[in-house]
């Protein structure tokens, strides 16, 4: 498109125009009080006040080819880049996010180091050899005032036997040798997170592993819970 400068008529403007070889009195935007879509289809670009265009003049037809090539090899160039920006955008936000959700994770613990430490601090029968040894943590009732604590026993003892001695270490009243199997003042020992009743004939090590942890408390308790 041709702009005809004040003072030029129009078909002196086009003479000038086609003298210089199609380089003066170029439009080089349309301009609008409203935004305006660029009119290449891929372009997403909206501007106020008007959006770039190319001019192909009247000349001949190679030099239309020609001009017309180079802006289309520049359109591509521009979207090509464009594209290259956004995904570039994309993957550092990608990245980003990965990272935060990596960051939040909460961090596995270490069993060996986990079992070390409950060994330290673990209460019991120190004639019980070591070899022989399984390692728990023990639950004691809330209404006990009796904190939570790690204790050793006899891998070899049973389930009954190894109750009776966390009642003793609890102050816990133990009458189980005074009650039925059913009745419901029963102390039992539970495997915490199985949420299963450690059956009193059982040795331990049939139904425990080092580092489990059980909890003491009335058949009751657990049949409501």
């Amino acid at each position: 498109m041709i702009l005809k400068p004040e003072g030029l008529s129009s078909k002196d403007a086009l003479k000038e125009h086609s003298q210089s070889n199609c380089t003066l009195h170029l439009l080089s935007s349309v301009y609008s009080t409203t935004k305006k879509k660029c009119f290449i289809t891929e372009c997403r670009n909206v501007s106020e006040g008007g959006v770039l265009v190319y001019v192909v003049c009247d000349g001949s037809s190679e030099e239309k080819a020609k001009r017309r090539m180079m802006a289309e090899e520049m359109i591509s160039r521009y979207i090509k880049k464009s594209s290259s920006d956004k995904s570039k955008s994309d993957e550092i936000i990608s990245s980003s996010s990965k990272s935060t959700t990596t960051t939040n994770k909460p961090k596995k613990k270490n069993k060996m180091i986990e079992m070390m430490k409950l060994k330290s601090k673990a209460q019991g029968d120190s004639s019980i050899p070591v070899n022989s040894r399984i390692y728990l943590t023990v639950d004691f009732p809330s209404d006990s005032n009796v904190p939570n604590k790690p204790m050793f026993f006899n891998k070899e003892w049973t389930v009954g036997k190894s109750l009776d001695k966390i009642a003793t270490s609890g102050k816990i009243n133990n009458i189980n040798n005074k009650l039925p199997l059913d009745d419901p003042d029963r102390l039992i020992l539970v495997n915490k997170e199985t949420k299963k009743i450690l059956q009193t004939d059982r040795k331990l090590d049939e139904v425990i592993e080092n580092g489990d942890i059980i909890s003491i408390e009335k058949l009751i308790y657990y049949l409501y819970k």
